[in-house]
C-alpha cells in the first residue's frame, strides 16, 4: 500500500533539498504564511547542508526520506540488487537522524520510480507511509535547452503560472508535490553548474498557491497530521 492523498485539508511536499540557495527563502515564506510543509530530504544533500537541515527541523516541518543520492530504485534493483536499494534508503535515514535527530516517518521514492519488488523492500521499513503523490506541476522539468537563470524572470514567472494553474482546483486531501532543489550535482546524476536555480519558479509560485488554498478554506498540514488513505501499489 502507498499514499496518493488523504481525506482532509492539503499537504505541501518539497523534494530534493536541502538547497542552500532557495530553501532558506522558502522557509522564510512558510514562516510568514504560518504554514507547515513536508520536506523530503536527500541524504547526501543533508550531509552537505547540515545547518539548513536542522533549520527545517527546528521550524517544525515534517522531514521525510527521499533516498541518499536520488537514484531510480526500480532500475537500481535490476542493475545492482536488493542490498544497493536498501543501502540507498538506510544511508539517507541515518544521515537525517544523525543531523536533525529526527526519525523520518515517511519515504518518497526518487522520480516516483516504484514497483512491487521495490515495495517489498521498503514496506518493512515504512509500512504504508510511502508517499507517491503525483507531481503534475512540472516544476521538476529541466531541459538542457533551458536552464533557469535568476535574470530570466519572464520564464520563471511563466513556469510559476503553470504551477499555480495546476493546483488552483485541488480537492481536500491533495498532496501538493513540488521541489525546493534538484537531484543534479549528485554522484551518478547529471551535472548542471546552476542546479540550485531550478526551484526559482516554485519560490515565485508558492505565495499564490498558499493564498489560494487559504482563501478556499483549506489548512496546510504535516503528513503525520493528515488522515491519509493508503491504496494498492501501482506497479510499473
Amino acid at each position: 500500500m502507498v499514499i496518493y492523498g488523504g481525506s482532509d485539508d492539503v499537504a505541501l511536499v518539497l523534494d530534493d533539498g536541502p538547497n542552500p540557495k532557495v530553501t532558506p527563502k522558502i522557509l522564510e515564506l512558510l514562516d510568514n504564511k504560518g504554514v507547515k510543509a513536508n520536506f523530503f530530504l536527500i541524504g547526501k544533500k543533508t550531509e552537505e547542508s547540515p545547518d539548513l537541515a536542522r533549520q527545517i527541523a527546528n521550524a517544525g516541518h515534517e522531514i521525510g526520506n527521499h533516498s541518499y543520492t536520488h537514484k531510480r530504485l526500480g532500475r537500481m534493483l535490476q542493475d545492482e540488487g536488493k542490498e544497493a536499494v536498501l543501502d540507498e534508503i538506510h544511508k539517507s535515514a541515518k544521515a537525517i537522524k544523525s543531523i536533525t535527530d529526527i526519525n523520518a516517518l515517511f519515504f518518497r521514492p526518487p522520480y516516483l520510480d516504484w514497483s512491487e519488488a521495490v515495495g517489498e523492500l521498503a514496506r518493512p521499513l515504512y509500512g504504508d507511509r510511502i508517499i507517491m503523490a503525483g507531481t503534475k506541476s512540472g516544476d521538476y522539468s529541466w531541459g538542457i535547452d533551458h536552464i533557469w537563470d535568476e535574470s530570466d524572470m519572464e520564464s520563471i514567472k511563466a513556469q510559476a503560472s503553470r504551477i499555480i494553474a495546476d493546483w488552483v482546483n485541488a480537492s481536500p486531501g491533495t498532496i501538493i508535490g513540488l521541489h525546493d532543489s534538484a537531484e543534479y550535482n549528485l554522484p551518478g546524476n547529471a551535472f548542471y553548474e546552476n542546479w540550485m536555480n531550478r526551484a526559482l519558479p516554485t519560490l515565485e509560485a508558492l505565495p499564490t498557491v498558499i493564498d489560494n488554498f487559504h482563501q478556499n478554506g483549506f489548512a496546510f498540514k504535516k503528513l503525520s497530521e493528515m488522515d491519509l488513505m493508503p491504496i494498492p501499489l501501482i506497479t510499473q
